[in-house]
Protein backbone atom coordinates (compact mmCIF):
# COMPACT_ATOMS: atom_id res chain seq x y z
CA UNK A 1 0.00 0.00 0.00
CA UNK A 2 1.41 3.51 -0.73
CA UNK A 3 1.70 5.73 2.04
CA UNK A 4 1.04 8.87 2.54
CA UNK A 5 4.44 10.91 2.90
CA UNK A 6 5.14 9.10 -0.72
CA UNK A 7 1.73 11.21 -1.83
CA UNK A 8 3.28 14.29 -0.12
CA UNK A 9 6.80 14.14 -0.56
CA UNK A 10 6.34 16.13 -3.68
CA UNK A 11 4.67 18.86 -1.57
CA UNK A 12 6.97 19.12 1.32
CA UNK A 13 9.79 19.56 -0.99
CA UNK A 14 7.63 22.62 -2.45
CA UNK A 15 6.49 24.52 0.27
CA UNK A 16 9.49 23.64 3.40
CA UNK A 17 12.30 25.91 3.32
CA UNK A 18 14.57 23.72 1.32
CA UNK A 19 15.72 26.79 -0.65
CA UNK A 20 15.82 30.50 -0.59
CA UNK A 21 13.41 32.22 -3.02
CA UNK A 22 15.28 35.14 -5.02
CA UNK A 23 12.47 37.61 -3.43
CA UNK A 24 14.02 41.01 -5.29
CA UNK A 25 13.63 39.22 -8.53
CA UNK A 26 9.88 37.47 -7.85
CA UNK A 27 8.31 40.52 -6.74
CA UNK A 28 9.76 43.13 -9.68
CA UNK A 29 8.62 40.57 -12.22
CA UNK A 30 5.12 40.08 -10.68
CA UNK A 31 4.79 44.11 -11.81
CA UNK A 32 6.56 43.26 -15.41
CA UNK A 33 4.33 42.29 -18.22
CA UNK A 34 7.48 41.30 -19.88
CA UNK A 35 8.25 38.28 -17.21
CA UNK A 36 6.42 35.01 -16.81
CA UNK A 37 3.46 35.08 -13.99
CA UNK A 38 4.27 30.92 -14.34
CA UNK A 39 7.47 28.84 -14.00
CA UNK A 40 7.06 24.89 -13.92
CA UNK A 41 9.80 21.95 -13.95
CA UNK A 42 10.51 18.92 -12.64
CA UNK A 43 12.81 17.43 -10.77
CA UNK A 44 14.15 14.77 -7.34
CA UNK A 45 14.67 15.63 -3.54
CA UNK A 46 15.83 13.56 -0.97
CA UNK A 47 15.68 14.19 2.72
CA UNK A 48 16.79 12.28 5.92
CA UNK A 49 14.64 12.86 8.96
CA UNK A 50 14.02 11.36 12.36
CA UNK A 51 10.89 9.51 12.83
CA UNK A 52 9.64 12.69 15.48
CA UNK A 53 11.62 15.08 17.81
CA UNK A 54 13.51 12.99 20.11
CA UNK A 55 13.55 9.57 17.99
CA UNK A 56 16.95 8.35 17.22
CA UNK A 57 15.67 5.89 14.60
CA UNK A 58 15.90 7.97 11.34
CA UNK A 59 14.66 7.42 7.85
CA UNK A 60 16.03 8.26 4.14
CA UNK A 61 13.51 9.08 1.10
CA UNK A 62 14.20 10.35 -2.51
CA UNK A 63 11.04 10.71 -4.60
CA UNK A 64 10.29 13.27 -7.62
CA UNK A 65 8.82 16.94 -7.08
CA UNK A 66 7.21 19.65 -8.88
CA UNK A 67 8.63 23.22 -9.51
CA UNK A 68 6.13 25.52 -9.44
CA UNK A 69 6.38 29.44 -9.25
CA UNK A 70 2.80 31.57 -9.65
CA UNK A 71 3.68 35.48 -9.16
CA UNK A 72 -0.38 36.66 -8.66
CA UNK A 73 -1.14 39.53 -7.09
CA UNK A 74 -2.50 38.11 -4.00
CA UNK A 75 -1.40 34.18 -3.95
CA UNK A 76 2.17 33.12 -4.51
CA UNK A 77 3.69 29.93 -4.86
CA UNK A 78 7.63 30.06 -5.10
CA UNK A 79 10.87 28.52 -3.43
CA UNK A 80 9.60 29.99 -0.43
CA UNK A 81 6.02 27.55 -0.22
CA UNK A 82 2.52 28.55 -0.63
CA UNK A 83 1.08 31.76 0.63
CA UNK A 84 -1.52 34.64 0.48
CA UNK A 85 -0.30 38.13 0.79
CA UNK A 86 -2.99 40.74 2.64
CA UNK A 87 -0.37 42.88 3.43
CA UNK A 88 3.07 43.52 1.83
CA UNK A 89 5.40 46.51 1.81
CA UNK A 90 9.01 46.63 2.11
CA UNK A 91 8.97 46.97 6.11
CA UNK A 92 5.98 44.49 7.06
CA UNK A 93 4.28 41.21 5.48
CA UNK A 94 0.63 39.62 6.76
CA UNK A 95 0.43 36.52 4.87
CA UNK A 96 -1.29 32.98 5.11
CA UNK A 97 0.86 29.82 4.48
CA UNK A 98 0.92 26.54 4.83
CA UNK A 99 3.67 23.56 5.18
CA UNK A 100 3.41 19.73 5.51
CA UNK A 101 5.54 17.89 7.65
CA UNK A 102 6.92 13.80 6.46
CA UNK A 103 6.13 11.62 9.65
CA UNK A 104 8.26 8.25 8.17
CA UNK A 105 7.12 4.77 9.27
CA UNK A 106 6.39 5.52 13.16
CA UNK A 107 4.71 1.54 13.40
CA UNK A 108 8.52 0.48 12.82
CA UNK A 109 9.84 2.33 15.51
CA UNK A 110 10.88 0.40 18.66
CA UNK A 111 9.57 2.83 21.18
CA UNK A 112 6.38 3.09 19.82
CA UNK A 113 5.24 -0.71 19.10
CA UNK A 114 1.48 -1.60 19.95
CA UNK A 115 1.04 2.41 19.68
CA UNK A 116 -1.05 3.88 16.94
CA UNK A 117 0.79 5.01 13.55
CA UNK A 118 1.46 8.93 13.66
CA UNK A 119 0.44 10.77 10.59
CA UNK A 120 1.66 13.12 8.10
CA UNK A 121 0.30 16.63 9.13
CA UNK A 122 -0.50 19.84 7.30
CA UNK A 123 -0.04 23.34 9.25
CA UNK A 124 -2.40 26.20 8.07
CA UNK A 125 -2.26 29.77 9.62
CA UNK A 126 -1.19 33.43 9.36
CA UNK A 127 2.42 34.96 9.80
CA UNK A 128 3.64 38.13 10.29
CA UNK A 129 7.58 39.28 8.96
CA UNK A 130 8.72 42.24 10.17
CA UNK A 131 12.01 44.10 8.42
CA UNK A 132 14.77 45.17 10.78
CA UNK A 133 17.43 45.59 8.45
CA UNK A 134 17.81 46.25 4.78
CA UNK A 135 15.27 47.94 2.01
CA UNK A 136 13.13 44.87 1.42
CA UNK A 137 12.77 40.92 2.86
CA UNK A 138 15.17 39.32 0.12
CA UNK A 139 18.53 40.42 2.79
CA UNK A 140 18.99 41.22 5.76
CA UNK A 141 17.64 40.64 9.19
CA UNK A 142 13.56 39.91 9.90
CA UNK A 143 11.54 38.66 12.53
CA UNK A 144 8.66 35.77 11.64
CA UNK A 145 5.71 34.99 14.12
CA UNK A 146 3.76 33.02 12.98
CA UNK A 147 0.84 30.67 14.32
CA UNK A 148 -0.62 27.31 12.54
CA UNK A 149 -3.20 25.27 13.14
CA UNK A 150 -1.78 21.36 12.53
CA UNK A 151 -4.10 18.64 11.01
CA UNK A 152 -3.54 14.76 10.31
CA UNK A 153 -3.74 14.05 6.79
CA UNK A 154 -3.01 10.89 4.44
CA UNK A 155 -5.75 7.87 6.45
CA UNK A 156 -9.24 9.17 6.42
CA UNK A 157 -10.87 12.34 7.31
CA UNK A 158 -8.10 14.95 8.75
CA UNK A 159 -7.65 15.34 12.62
CA UNK A 160 -7.35 18.59 14.85
CA UNK A 161 -3.88 17.71 16.70
CA UNK A 162 -3.04 21.39 18.20
CA UNK A 163 -1.16 24.73 17.29
CA UNK A 164 1.79 25.76 16.82
CA UNK A 165 4.64 28.80 16.80
CA UNK A 166 8.04 29.17 15.81
CA UNK A 167 8.90 32.69 15.54
CA UNK A 168 12.06 32.88 14.19
CA UNK A 169 15.16 35.64 13.50
CA UNK A 170 15.67 35.26 9.90
CA UNK A 171 18.75 36.37 8.03
CA UNK A 172 19.57 36.33 4.03
CA UNK A 173 21.92 36.90 2.11
CA UNK A 174 22.90 37.12 -1.64
CA UNK A 175 26.86 35.94 -1.83
CA UNK A 176 27.09 37.79 -4.72
CA UNK A 177 28.09 34.14 -6.89
CA UNK A 178 24.68 33.20 -7.97
CA UNK A 179 24.23 31.11 -4.28
CA UNK A 180 21.72 32.63 -1.54
CA UNK A 181 21.88 31.91 1.99
CA UNK A 182 19.14 31.74 4.70
CA UNK A 183 19.84 31.31 8.33
CA UNK A 184 17.17 31.14 10.29
CA UNK A 185 16.76 30.22 14.06
CA UNK A 186 14.06 30.32 17.22
CA UNK A 187 12.03 28.37 19.77
CA UNK A 188 8.82 26.54 18.95
CA UNK A 189 5.83 26.55 20.73
CA UNK A 190 2.97 23.83 20.85
CA UNK A 191 -0.36 23.50 22.52
CA UNK A 192 -0.85 20.70 24.88
CA UNK A 193 -2.93 18.80 22.48
CA UNK A 194 -0.19 18.37 19.68
CA UNK A 195 2.40 17.50 22.22
CA UNK A 196 0.11 14.81 23.35
CA UNK A 197 -0.18 13.73 19.99
CA UNK A 198 3.66 12.81 19.53
CA UNK A 199 4.59 12.24 23.56
CA UNK A 200 1.86 11.06 25.53
CA UNK A 201 1.37 7.30 26.62
CA UNK A 202 -2.03 6.28 27.97
CA UNK A 203 -2.91 3.76 30.05
CA UNK A 204 -3.94 1.53 27.45
CA UNK A 205 -0.18 1.32 26.19
CA UNK A 206 1.80 1.26 28.75
CA UNK A 207 4.07 -1.63 29.32
CA UNK A 208 7.19 -2.42 31.86
CA UNK A 209 9.18 -0.28 29.71
CA UNK A 210 7.26 2.41 28.29
CA UNK A 211 5.09 4.17 32.02
CA UNK A 212 2.07 6.26 31.37
CA UNK A 213 3.17 10.12 30.33
CA UNK A 214 0.57 13.24 30.28
CA UNK A 215 1.99 15.99 28.04
CA UNK A 216 1.35 19.58 28.35
CA UNK A 217 1.67 22.09 26.29
CA UNK A 218 4.98 24.83 26.09
CA UNK A 219 7.89 25.22 24.92
CA UNK A 220 8.78 22.51 21.70
CA UNK A 221 12.62 22.88 21.70
CA UNK A 222 14.57 25.01 20.02
CA UNK A 223 15.60 25.16 15.72
CA UNK A 224 18.74 26.51 14.02
CA UNK A 225 18.47 26.40 10.32
CA UNK A 226 20.29 26.89 7.05
CA UNK A 227 19.43 26.64 3.58
CA UNK A 228 21.20 27.72 0.01
CA UNK A 229 19.80 27.50 -3.66
CA UNK A 230 21.36 28.75 -6.95
CA UNK A 231 19.91 28.68 -10.74
CA UNK A 232 21.56 27.43 -13.48
CA UNK A 233 20.37 28.76 -16.80
CA UNK A 234 17.16 26.23 -16.84
CA UNK A 235 18.18 24.43 -13.99
CA UNK A 236 18.02 25.10 -9.96
CA UNK A 237 19.35 23.25 -7.01
CA UNK A 238 18.42 24.11 -3.13
CA UNK A 239 20.00 22.20 -0.09
CA UNK A 240 18.73 22.49 3.55
CA UNK A 241 19.71 21.59 7.11
CA UNK A 242 18.22 22.17 10.41
CA UNK A 243 19.40 21.06 14.29
CA UNK A 244 16.50 20.93 17.24
CA UNK A 245 17.15 20.98 20.21
CA UNK A 246 14.09 19.80 22.97
CA UNK A 247 16.44 20.57 26.02
CA UNK A 248 14.15 22.06 28.79
CA UNK A 249 10.85 20.95 26.90
CA UNK A 250 7.92 19.59 29.07
CA UNK A 251 7.90 16.34 27.34
CA UNK A 252 11.77 15.58 27.26
CA UNK A 253 10.86 12.88 30.09
CA UNK A 254 8.63 11.15 27.84
CA UNK A 255 9.12 7.22 27.45
CA UNK A 256 9.04 7.92 23.94
CA UNK A 257 12.16 10.67 23.67
CA UNK A 258 15.13 8.87 23.36
CA UNK A 259 17.82 12.05 22.80
CA UNK A 260 17.49 16.01 22.80
CA UNK A 261 19.20 16.40 19.79
CA UNK A 262 18.13 15.69 15.84
CA UNK A 263 18.80 16.97 12.28
CA UNK A 264 17.32 16.71 9.25
CA UNK A 265 18.85 17.38 6.08
CA UNK A 266 17.96 17.29 2.45
CA UNK A 267 18.55 18.43 -1.07
CA UNK A 268 16.20 19.37 -4.13
CA UNK A 269 17.74 19.14 -8.18
CA UNK A 270 15.07 21.13 -10.98
CA UNK A 271 14.55 21.23 -14.17
CA UNK A 272 12.63 24.62 -15.43
CA UNK A 273 11.27 23.64 -18.98
CA UNK A 274 8.46 26.26 -19.18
Amino acid sequence: MIKPYLIFMPLFCLMSTLAVAQKTKEESASQQPDVKRWEVGVGLGGLTAPDYKGSKTYHEYIAPLPYVVYRGPVIRTDRDGVRGDFLRTDSIELNASMALSITPDSDKNALRLGMPELLSTLEVGPAVNINLTGEHFSDGLSLSIPLRAVFTVGDGSPDYIGITSTPSLIYRLDHGDGWRWTLRAGPVLASGKYHDYYYSVKPEYVTPERPEFNARSGYNGFNGQVSLSRRFSDYWYAFYFRYSNIQGADFVDSPLVETEHNAVAGFAVSWVFL
